[in-house]
């Protein structure tokens, strides 16, 4: 047990003794702090690495003790990749990839026509993507990506 839920549970301790006989005054402070225990989850451990080799892209999937790849066709260049704890972005010429380490694979979305990548953004199991033309997210639980086109500004 750690250290902070050792802490908490002798404050818990500590009021219900002290109040035992007003169980307004116990159910507040023990509301109070059952939330910020809540709220201190442990952090994800590092689930995945990316490995780039020649013409392939590996995740080093830790978790379920396994490599997933995928091939770069001809042509096809990497422009930027992040790598969070359990989540990795791969952005080429041609497509944008996501690693889903839950899900055991590559899912990929098409890049569109003119589009630059602006910014990625990785974190535990989600990742954000902007480019010039939509904003993208990607779910490493799931899998799943969701976009939105930008707004077109006229000058």
């Amino acid at each position: 047990m750690s250290l902070i839920k050792l802490h908490t549970f002798k404050q818990i301790k500590n009021i219900i003794l002290f109040h035992r006989h007003k169980p307004f005054l116990i159910l507040c402070p023990l509301l109070l702090l059952y939330s910020s225990t809540a709220a201190a989850v442990d952090p994800i451990p590092k689930l995945v690495y990316l490995i780039f080799d020649e013409d392939r892209i590996i995740a080093s999937n830790v978790e379920f003790s396994r490599f997933d790849e995928i091939r770069l066709v001809a042509k096809e260049e990497v422009f930027d990749s992040s790598v969070g704890n359990a989540v990795i972005i791969v952005v080429t010429n041609n497509r944008i990839m996501g690693y889903s380490v839950k899900k055991l694979r590559w899912v990929t979305k098409p890049t569109l026509a003119n589009e630059t990548l602006k910014s990625i953004s990785v974190e535990d199991y989600s990742a954000s993507i902007q480019t010039s033309k939509r904003f993208l997210n990607f779910n490493g639980i799931n899998g799943v990506w969701a976009e939105k086109s930008r707004r077109k500004v006229f000058n």
